[in-house]
């Protein structure tokens, strides 16, 4: 079977699973839930909410991440690949209403299960990957390290010494090959050769503004003592 196949049927399995009320999970973590009552105020009615006491619903957070959601609307664009769309029905916007409703429950329940997995991946860094360096506010620049804590190190030994008012924050990206750094930093070089040319452009524009003034006070030094030797003639 072909490897993309081979992961997109495992995340299948493991989105299905996530939805249910009660995730199985991975082999060998089995997830505790309990069932706490609260108070719906849309309902004006006591409901029970499950919870895990496992914070990856049963999978560790690099599975979760594997999924590939990094934001709410990625789920919501798979469920709606996945379970609502057809050849008469090519976006959400021509669903009923109840079947939009239905993407929402789903996409939510979903995102609430993983969202501080992704969250904890991203802060922790423990993954092998693209890293992003942001220097002060205007840079950004990426590299590919083992951890968060490797790159951090390579960021503050390296590129304080060029960059040393600036604040260095390193925050993991995804899992990449490392020959991805490459593509990932033409914008930013781009960027930084465009700042340089308006700063050069800027330099020019100044220099002749300065040329300019330089010369009409010349002019006007000359001016005035020349206007000087004729006073005193007349007085």
């Amino acid at each position: 079977m072909n490897l993309n196949i081979m992961k997109e049927t495992a995340r299948n399995k493991i989105v299905k699973d996530l939805l249910m009320r009660k995730p199985k999970g991975s082999k060998g973590i089995n997830p505790v839930y309990k069932v706490v009552q609260y108070y719906c105020h849309d309902a004006h009615k006591d409901k029970n909410r499950v919870k895990c006491e496992h914070s990856g619903w049963g999978y560790t957070d690099e599975t979760l991440w594997d999924l590939g959601f990094r934001v709410e609307s990625d789920i919501r664009d798979y469920i709606f690949e996945k379970f609502y769309k057809s050849d008469e029905v090519l976006a959400e916007c021509y669903l009923t209403s109840g079947k939009r409703a239905g993407i929402t429950r789903k996409a939510n329940r979903i995102w609430n299960r993983i969202n501080s997995s992704l969250s904890t991946t991203r802060s922790s860094g423990k993954l092998s990957g693209l890293y992003k360096v942001r220097v002060g506010w205007s840079s950004n620049f990426f590299f590919y390290g083992d951890s968060l804590a490797e790159v951090d190190t390579l960021a503050k030994t390296m590129l304080s010494a060029i960059y040393p008012d600036d604040e260095l924050i390193v925050t993991f990206v995804d899992k990449s090959l490392p020959g991805d750094i490459l593509d990932r930093n033409i914008k930013g070089f781009e960027s930084l050769e465009a700042e340089v040319d308006r700063k050069r452009k800027k330099a020019d524009e100044l220099k002749k503004a300065a040329d300019l003034i330089e010369t009409q006070a010349d002019f006007v030094k000359t001016l005035i003592t020349q206007n000087l030797e004729v006073a005193m003639r007349v007085t």
